[in-house]
């Protein structure tokens, strides 16, 4: 196995980390009770780019090559400049731990479009053929995302639900 193989499936994976997390972060801007309406509308623009972020993984993953490279690497743009934004409409109600991870995620996918544009500008010649993934690139590549996902989708959570006096409601089914 070489290491363009084991590397393969990241950034199929790394999408789907990002998309999780925007569309989280989205949706969190568009129940807050206190959303403006511009937190609304960008939050609403979130979830959209991160259901496009997890259709292009799956689309990137199935076909074994990268799909869409321009438009990858616009969604990418597009949805930093989001999440940055929502960081100033709603900052007590955005998590930075989500901001940080999906930027993180957003980073290794737009790096990898980025490099797939500039290696195809200096290859006119024949299209390569998709190559296999790597299943143990696929298995790193999913842990490592779980890893910043999972702690990063419960901070957006505790993050939207914070209370004006700090504090995050508790569900107790203690008595019952």
């Amino acid at each position: 196995m070489t290491a363009a193989t084991f590397v393969r499936s990241w950034p199929s994976v790394s999408a789907w980390g990002a998309g999780l997390i925007v569309a989280a972060l989205g949706a969190g801007a568009v129940v807050r009770a206190d959303s403006g309406a511009a937190a609304r509308g960008l939050g609403v623009g979130m979830v959209v780019l991160g259901l496009a972020g997890l259709a292009w993984g799956a689309a990137a993953l199935s076909t074994g090559r990268f799909v869409l490279p321009r438009a990858t690497l616009a969604g990418v743009l597009l949805a930093l400049v989001a999440i940055t934004g929502l960081m100033f409409l709603a900052p007590a109600h955005t998590s930075i731990i989500g901001v940080a991870a999906a930027s993180v995620l957003l980073v290794v996918v737009g790096a990898t479009a980025a490099t797939h544009l500039r290696r195809l500008r200096r290859d006119s010649g024949a299209p390569r053929t998709a190559q296999p993934m790597s299943v143990i690139g696929l298995l790193v590549a999913a842990a490592v995302v779980a890893v910043l996902v999972t702690p990063a989708l419960g901070a957006t959570q505790d993050a939207v639900l914070l209370r004006d006096d700090g504090t995050v409601p508790v569900i107790s089914h203690e008595g019952h």
